[in-house]
């Protein structure tokens, strides 16, 4: 029962969000930034784990990609898409995807299987007009 009401909250938080944004003629914006790792496992820590240069990170919500980015030498990236996407992401339909074969960044790591993260981030920042969320830990899926 709390989290349907914790669910209802953040869907009229986010129409409230959508209809300012609308009323001043300009959308607010989802960013995801974080650090992808280079390494195997669930829920990598990031801290110690080298970081995944060059790598390519999407968006994904409902199976479909929405945004991408491409990480910096130290593994970091920022994704921006609109807020029509915010709302899958509180429901939980987003997640950030890192198809770059792991052998890119360390040729003793498997060639096949994908990094994989849910989102979070605190619901608050909503209310700025921009939705900042981050990765809620990246874990390796075997192709």
């Amino acid at each position: 029962m709390a989290s349907n009401a914790a669910v209802l909250l953040a869907v009229a938080t986010l129409v409230a969000v959508c209809a300012v944004s609308s009323a001043q003629t300009k959308f607010g914006k989802f960013v995801v930034t974080g650090v992808v790792p280079c390494n195997t496992g669930t829920l990598i820590d990031v801290a110690t784990s080298p970081a995944f240069p060059d790598a390519n990170v999407e968006l994904r919500c409902g199976g479909n990609a929405v945004a991408g980015a491409r990480t910096s030498s130290n593994g970091s990236f920022a994704i921006e898409a609109g807020m029509t996407n915010a709302l899958a992401a509180l429901l939980g339909a987003c997640e950030l995807v890192v198809d770059t074969p792991l052998v890119k960044c360390d040729g003793k790591l498997p060639a096949a299987g994908a990094l994989v993260s849910y989102l979070q981030g605190p619901l608050a920042r909503l209310l700025s007009g921009v939705f900042q969320l981050a990765p809620a830990g990246f874990s390796f899926r075997s192709g």
